[in-house]
């Protein structure tokens, strides 16, 4: 009986010293990320069978759970990778509507600085120091379209270098889960099925900080995570880990791609469609979108400016009744062939009417009868008029020479990178075309000042937009987006937030309330050692009775 009672008492005392070890190791770990809060399982031991019914053995502690539920955690994978995407896309966005803002240096105020400058001069054509003046607001306005359109490229080189820094990261952790599965499996496989608490929170730490970076589906076989892309792209498969890597596009290699690699060895470059949230979805997004579209619209409004401007000032005649020069000069339209073209096909462009190009890029592809159009500002196909051989669409002629492949395509950039190439060709003042020739008034008179005047009010972009209105509309979709994106952004961090919170609630380490469990314990303690005392006291009478 005492030897009974002391095995029972014994149980207790190893239960109580069990769920204190665990409760000082929460209450270490309360602060630790990605930990979970343990809790021990206690159940019955089996019972002594007498003559009269079953006598219980005490306790047995059949395992050490960690507080955690799959259900919470993934919405709160879901949602980190969701604000994940909206922060960065937001953060970078925000760059452009403070660099486009209004301000007394931008392409706006510059306009209407050179519009004054040239309604002074009209009313006194001859006015050296006010000539002067506008050539001094043509060179600001070209030099803040060089600005402009050159930070908007620098962030296109940030873009490159962010995408290898956040590829460098999921690659590190792909790995180390796919590391961690392996270990995890093993000790399984030699504990019973006992869970190894620590390395499960690691494991769920790295997938948790790779959901901000990276939309992830995650799946749990045998003990294991097999990570994939929303497309079904496997990350992970147990104890491998299928590396990203990144590379120049091959349709633009100014710009990095993210590449996939199948099992069969046959590549994939990763877009937005593929990667759907995480910060990397946000870079993609922003890049392909907002980003291309202002360089596109300030590049078409400096085409329109640059065309206008020359077409009505070589109309002209300077002060000693030459003929009016070019006032500006940019790069023509840029072709950049496909790296993987199979053929030797080469692509010329020509701009046969500014006021009908679009802010867009384009791709054409050869299917092996045709080249197919797309322009990618709104993905839509369209059908080029053939003129002479040419594909003639959106005020473009392009001249392929050479022979396709199947497959072979270029991406066109008509207007990408004329504000950064837009330069003033006429600084002296005496070049300044402010006359028409003709026998009534020649060199002196101020009429094609007026003409150049009255551009500011030309419907040039399109067709449909002033030069200024054009700029106006470029800041206000910008604007707009930005408004909409920190919206977003503030929206989808409080949604995260309440969802960590209740994830917290679940598996969080609450300090008072192990303290409380810790004064229930040691009292549970106290109370089995009563009992092993009383079995020394019962099993010491029975020893003094033999004597």
């Amino acid at each position: 009986m005492a030897n009974s009672l002391m095995n029972t008492g014994i149980s207790g005392l190893n239960a109580a010293q069990n769920m204190l070890n665990v409760i000082s190791n929460n209450i270490s770990n309360a602060h630790t990320k990605g930990y979970n809060r343990q809790q021990q399982v206690l159940s019955q031991a089996n019972g002594t069978q007498h003559s009269f019914g079953f006598v219980g053995n005490g306790v047995t502690v059949s395992s050490v759970n960690r507080a955690f539920n799959h259900f919470v955690v993934g919405q709160l994978r879901q949602s980190q990778s969701q604000n994940g995407a909206i922060k960065t896309y937001y953060n970078e966005l925000s760059k452009v509507d403070n660099l486009l803002a209004e301000n007394d240096n931008s392409v706006s105020s510059q306009l209407n600085n050179l519009f004054a400058s040239l309604n002074k001069l009209a009313s006194n054509a001859g006015d050296a120091s006010t000539k002067q003046t506008v050539i001094s607001d043509l060179t600001s306005l070209t030099s803040q379209f060089n600005k402009t359109e050159t930070n908007l490229k620098n962030q296109i080189a940030n873009i490159n270098t962010e995408l290898n820094t956040n590829v460098d990261k999921v690659n590190a952790y792909i790995q180390q889960i796919a590391e961690l599965n392996q270990k995890i499996s093993k000790l399984q496989t030699v504990d019973g099925g006992n869970e190894p608490n620590a390395l499960l929170d690691q494991r769920d730490q790295l997938v948790n900080d790779l959901s901000e970076i990276i939309g992830i589906t995650v799946t749990e076989q045998n003990g294991q995570y097999n990570l994939s892309l929303e497309n079904g792209l496997n990350l992970v498969q147990g104890s491998c880990a299928n590396v990203l890597t990144v590379q120049p596009s091959a349709d633009d290699p100014a710009l990095n791609t993210i590449i996939y690699t199948h099992p069969s060895g046959a590549t994939q470059e990763l877009t937005s469609q593929n990667i759907t949230s995480g910060s990397l979805n946000g870079l993609l997004t922003f890049r392909d979108g907002p980003l291309t579209e202002s360089r596109n619209q300030l590049g078409l409004i400096a085409l329109n400016l640059a065309e206008r401007f020359n077409e009505v000032h070589m109309s002209g005649v300077d002060i000693h009744g030459n003929q009016g020069e070019k006032l500006f000069d940019y790069n023509k339209p840029s072709c950049i062939t496909n790296t993987k073209n199979q053929g030797n096909a080469t692509a010329k462009i020509e701009f046969t009417s500014v006021t009908e190009v679009k802010a867009s890029d384009y791709k054409i592809e050869f299917d092996g009868n045709n080249w197919v159009v797309t322009r990618l500002s709104d993905h839509k196909q369209i059908t080029p008029q053939i003129e002479e051989g040419k594909l003639v669409f959106d005020g473009l002629s392009i001249e392929i020479n050479g022979n396709a492949m199947a497959g072979d395509s270029f991406m066109i950039k008509p207007v990408a990178d004329i504000a950064s190439s837009l330069q003033l060709l006429v600084k002296d003042v005496n070049k300044l075309a402010t006359g028409i020739n003709d026998d009534e008034n020649g060199a002196g008179d101020n009429r094609n000042v007026a003409k150049l005047l009255a551009i500011q009010n030309e419907k040039l972009v399109n067709g449909t937009t002033t030069l200024k209105s054009a700029y106006t509309t470029l800041v206000s979709y910008i604007g707009s987006e930005t408004q909409t994106a920190k919206i977003s952004a503030q929206s989808t961090k409080n949604i995260t937030q309440q969802i960590y919170e209740q994830n917290q609630s679940i598996s969080g380490v609450n300090i008072e309330e192990e303290y409380i469990s810790m004064q229930v314990y040691m009292q549970y303690y106290q109370a089995n050692a009563k009992v092993i005392d009383a079995a020394t006291t019962l099993f010491d009478t029975i020893l003094g009775l033999t004597k």
